[in-house]
């Protein structure tokens, strides 16, 4: 599952004993400095679509992680390990999978979590009037069609054994089938009292509003501010010693003041060189550097406008000048010391597609001013006596949706205007705030198809098998509300993504993706900008807090402590 950003970097007030948000309250969280067990971590605005069925940015999945828990998640090695399953069976080389169930986990509310539940969860993503983005995940079950076709109000892959034994069936023996189990459980008796096969929109209109098993719930969601959560009483783990954390929404150009001064304790995922070599200086805080299992890239409109020619998608990587970009942004000028690295190919580096071998494979764009003009006149984008690319009377303009103030797009919509500029291209860029882009290209890109040529944006995949990408580039995954925002077509790849996860081993699917990921590169979707290191930055005082490539700061939230 891929998860989507754009630039990542306390009292806590109760409300029944839901854990539920209560949206309209306004209070200000108190500072850590007056809180000892409470974390401050500084983030980007929350959408506050915390839901495990719904939620699309990885802000909002912060808090879907601490509220809800798995049948099994990544442990810090990235293994997948039991949660609220005791233990699992594969049968028949995972065809089938058996999932015995603790029987000593509770929902924040003291109900228990029974094989119903989990049920319930998994039927949601199948419903025909689903509208999320996570449908893949059951689409291989044994009975999906006939139950999204409404021809059956009961799902065949899915049989419960008692309270505590649910076993999932699929139609064939995937790898991918295991990591299809990773979901957060939402609770019946809460998401689903009123539940009917063909409406999910109660479950939907919840999501705001979460509770599940995990370690912590959400008591306070204020827009634009804040979002606070406290210690799970009934979680069923060991740990979580930090009680209270606050998810405070801090600006990228004051947050590495708010973190020296004691305003927020954690920073996650910084990547600016700047901002790291600041902060090396400060003996007060520590740094947990690590490959970001993602990279930040451009998305182009496949479908609509002048980059529906993937000529032009072409013109456009080779007329920007990359390179240039990761040395003005991501070294370190005193010393030499490169924060990000440049690549083409649609898996990140933690892939175990990813190797030297595969990079020798994979297409480049190198800057080429000679090569771009080549190919918009190609295209039949030529020079009109003004010096402007034209077709059928149209000069090519491109429709850049950007976010005011992003320190990353403060760079690049310079070298745009200059680059493509240089070769005839007109820029219209507006701005709008995350959310909405959010909403512009993913909720309602069907309506909004042909009012964009491109986006910035940055990406984070969950795990590091290239099946990651699926809903990025598949085109069953093209609409309203799906991940694949470029809305690319390519018989072949879709194929080869669907053969990919039939084979089990790593060995036998490698070749598959090295394909696929050749097939992407050469049709440029996307073009990924760059891969970079990322910085977990935190005040000494927060002790036995260890990060990783797919171990995020929520997952460490289970050794940590406040000193």
């Amino acid at each position: 599952m891929r998860k989507w950003i754009v630039f990542i970097m306390a009292s806590v007030l109760l409300f029944g004993t839901c854990g539920c948000s209560d949206t309209n309250n306004t209070q200000t969280p108190q500072s850590s400095n007056t809180k000892s067990n409470t974390l401050v971590v500084g983030c980007n605005e929350m959408a506050g679509v915390f839901s495990p069925a719904y939620y699309a940015t990885a802000y909002d999945g912060y808090v879907v992680d601490m509220v809800f828990d798995g049948l099994i998640k990544r442990d810090y090695d990235g293994e997948l390990v039991a949660s609220i399953a005791e233990d699992w069976e594969l049968v028949e080389d995972g065809k089938s999978i058996v999932f015995q169930l603790r029987d000593d986990v509770k929902f924040s509310d003291g109900t228990p979590l029974t094989s119903a539940d989990v049920e319930f969860t998994y039927l949601v993503l199948a419903d025909p009037s689903y509208t999320g983005r996570y449908g893949s995940m059951v689409k291989d079950l044994v009975g999906y069609e006939e139950y999204f076709s409404g021809n059956t109000d009961k799902l065949a892959g899915i049989e419960t054994n008692g309270d505590y034994q649910i076993t999932f069936h699929f139609k064939e023996a995937l790898r991918t089938n295991l990591e299809n189990c990773t979901l957060g459980i939402m609770p019946r008796h809460y998401y689903g009292a009123d539940f009917q096969v063909g409406d999910t929109s109660g479950v939907e209109a919840l999501s705001s509003k979460p509770m599940g098993a995990g370690p912590y719930q959400l008591n306070n969601f204020s827009p634009k501010e804040y979002a606070s959560l406290s210690k799970n009483t009934h979680y069923f783990k060991e740990g979580y010693e930090i009680q209270n954390i606050v998810c405070k929404f801090v600006d990228t150009s004051t947050e590495i003041t708010e973190l020296t001064n004691g305003s927020v304790d954690l920073l996650p995922k910084i990547l600016e060189m700047k901002k790291i070599t600041e902060l090396r200086k400060n003996d007060s805080i520590s740094l947990n550097s690590y490959t970001r299992n993602g990279y930040g890239y451009i998305g182009f409109n496949c479908e609509s406008g002048p980059t529906a020619d993937v000529r032009v998608r072409q013109a456009l990587a080779h007329s920007f000048h990359i390179d240039e970009y990761l040395k003005s942004d991501h070294t370190d000028p005193a010393t030499g010391e490169a924060f990000a690295v440049g690549q083409f190919y649609p898996y990140s580096q933690v892939c175990w597609v990813v190797d030297d071998a595969f990079r020798e494979q994979m297409g480049k764009y190198p800057f080429d001013l000679e090569k771009a003009e080549a190919l918009l006149d190609e295209a039949g984008w030529v020079k009109n006596a003004s010096g402007m690319r034209e077709k059928d009377g149209q000069v090519l303009e491109l429709k850049i949706a950007a976010m005011p103030d992003n320190p990353v797009l403060s760079t690049l919509i310079p070298m745009w205007e200059r680059d493509w500029g240089s070769i005839g291209i007109k820029l219209n860029i507006a701005y709008m705030e995350f959310n909405t882009l959010a909403d512009y290209v993913e909720v309602h890109s069907d309506e909004n198809v042909d009012k964009w040529s491109l986006f910035f944006m940055a990406s984070e995949f969950a795990g590091p098998d290239p099946h990651e990408i699926y809903t990025t580039y598949h085109s069953s995954n093209i609409g309203s509300g799906k991940s694949n925002f470029s809305r690319y077509r390519n018989a072949e790849v879709d194929r080869l993504l669907d053969e990919g996860k039939s084979k089990l081993s790593e060995e036998e699917a490698k070749p598959i993706y090295t394909e696929a990921g050749k097939l992407i590169t050469d049709d440029l979707p996307v073009l990924p900008i760059y891969s970079s290191t990322f910085f977990d930055a935190y005040n000494k005082k927060l002790v036995d807090f260890k990060t990783n490539s797919l171990y995020n700061w929520v997952d460490a939230l289970q050794d940590a402590k406040i000193q």
